[in-house]
């Protein structure tokens, strides 16, 4: 059997070396490792400051020095060929890179090194038993000092706010963070010992709550949208008000039209048709407290022959949820011989304010019709009711005992007088309703979205958003996580708003 055969069949032993996963002495036929030296030394370079006349130095801080560490071996072959062999597969395996040095004794760790130098003796012939042999030495430098382990660790949060570490090694490493973002959030803080790295924006809120006035419907009543006909609640002008009349509905073009009372029925006092609408809640499931209400209509006598003998009634009245008046607005031509209108306004079942004859609405009546008719906006903010009518520059406000009254009904009412001739115009051509103070919620966009994934590289600081990197995302005062020796926690701390993430802590222990 060949001598370098025998060596083999040896084994391996404490000094062994492996090179990038491939022990030396399997690898190369006849060496055998003699000695390991250098990886029980530590250097620190020592920068210190010399002040004249000043005993001493004084300290300023310390760096760490690399290491060389020097194998010898002995090469033993039977035949030269195998001899020259063995020296090229030396060289060949030691020529890379920062390789991954690692030796039997210390077999769960490993050091980055490169090759600075290759001594090896010429060869002696040996006569017993009959062999070529030889020794050497090999130099490795490393620029990093430190032992790795081979295997990393990993630890994680179970969705708490702490990740436990264990650092088996003698000195402070690095840790490599993962944050899988499980809701929108802000930013997320990490601690760990005397330090804080941080990432995002803490001011960041996810939403913020406001009120805002929205419309909860718009109808321009070219065609019956729901309206309930002769079911309201009509103000109490008289003690006969009946609704027993026809509405129809006219379509004047793609989306304009009007309502308004085909047959007025017949009774002792006013009456005619009348149309209910029943007002919805809002996105809050809410009825309005605080509200507007605006409609177009027309009530004249344009068109008529015989003006002065018409009468009519149209009102407007806005119903809370026990079917009581909260405020109606009334027109009316009550003169058989002659044109004559006035406005009144009723807070519940009071006749709280009304034009007079002196008024110029009393002489003129509503003729503004136009393409859209006079309007009429009444709004409730409190316990005040404010009515505008803009074709008089009429504005006033009065005062209601319920504030917290909900508009639940709005009723038109179109009528005709006992067996007057009717008002030759009376319709309602638009109507809409406004809901003040409605709670609305905006979510803004935060930093990091659901499903992000974050990650932070230990040793550089570097943040990595979605694999794409990212330059202004850490807070300028955070600093690379360092895990001493032992056990310790990493701290998670995350957007009031936010849900924890899912955290990820790898780390690699190492030795000096």
């Amino acid at each position: 059997m060949a001598i370098e055969n025998q060596i083999a069949k040896l084994g391996l032993t404490e000094t062994s070396m492996e090179v990038d996963g491939i022990f030396l002495e399997e690898a190369i036929p006849g060496l055998r490792i003699v000695s390991v030296s250098g990886r029980g030394s530590m250097e620190n370079d020592i920068d210190e400051l010399d002040i004249p006349s000043r005993p001493g130095s004084i300290y300023r801080y310390k760096k760490l020095q690399p290491r060389t560490i020097t194998v010898t071996f002995n090469l033993t072959c039977g035949l030269r060929d195998t001899y020259n062999k063995s020296v090229d597969k030396i060289f060949n395996l030691l020529r890379g890179e920062n390789m991954k040095i690692a030796f039997a004794d210390l077999y769960d760790r490993y050091y980055i090194g490169n090759v600075k130098n290759i001594e090896i003796g010429e060869a002696a012939k040996m006569t017993t038993p009959p062999c070529y042999a030889s020794s050497g030495t090999i130099s490795i430098y490393c620029s990093d000092p430190y032992a790795y382990a081979k295997k990393k660790k990993t630890a994680t949060n179970n969705r708490g706010r702490t990740v436990v570490l264990q650092n088996d090694g003698n000195c402070s490493t690095v840790v490599d963070v993962s944050i899988n973002m499980l809701s929108d959030n802000g930013y997320v803080g990490l601690t760990l010992g005397d330090r804080f790295y941080q990432i995002g924006k803490p001011e960041e809120v996810d939403g913020k709550h406001y009120e805002e006035s929205v419309k909860l419907f718009d109808d321009h009543l070219y065609e019956d949208k729901g309206w309930l006909v002769n079911q309201g609640i009509t103000p109490p002008v008289t003690s006969e008000r009946l609704q027993n009349g026809v509405v129809k509905y006219v379509k004047e073009s793609t989306n304009e039209g009007y309502a308004t009372t085909k047959d007025y029925g017949s009774g002792n006092s006013w009456h005619g048709a009348s149309l209910t609408k029943i007002v919805p809640k809002d996105v809050n499931n809410k009825y309005p407290v605080n509200w507007k209400v605006v409609y177009r209509f027309d009530f004249n006598t344009d068109g008529a022959v015989f003006k002065g003998v018409q009468v009519g009634h149209t009102s407007v009245t806005m119903i809370d949820e026990h079917d009581d008046i909260i405020c109606s607005i009334i027109f009316e031509d009550t003169s058989p011989v002659n044109e004559y209108y006035y406005m009144a306004v009723f807070i519940g079942n009071k006749n709280v304010w009304h034009t007079d004859s002196t008024f110029p609405m009393a002489k003129k009546g509503v003729t503004a019709r136009g393409d859209y008719g006079p309007a009429v906006t009444a709004e409730k903010i409190g316990n005040q009711v404010t009515i505008r009518f803009n074709n008089f520059g009429i504005c006033k406000t009065f005062y209601v005992d319920n504030p917290e009254a909900e508009l639940r009904k709005i009723t038109w009412y179109g009528a005709a007088y006992k067996d007057h001739f009717h008002t030759e115009n009376n319709v309602l051509r638009a109507l809409h309703v406004i809901k003040h103070n409605v709670e609305r919620y905006e979510d803004i966009p935060n930093y990091f979205s659901n499903g992000d994934i974050v990650e932070i590289d230990g040793a550089s600081g570097s943040v990595y958003i979605n694999d794409a990197y990212d330059t202004d995302v850490a807070d300028i005062g955070s600093q690379p996580l360092l895990l001493p020796p032992g056990q310790h926690t990493l701290g998670i701390i995350t957007s009031s708003f936010a849900s924890v993430p899912d955290v990820e802590v790898t780390y690699q222990e190492r030795w000096i």
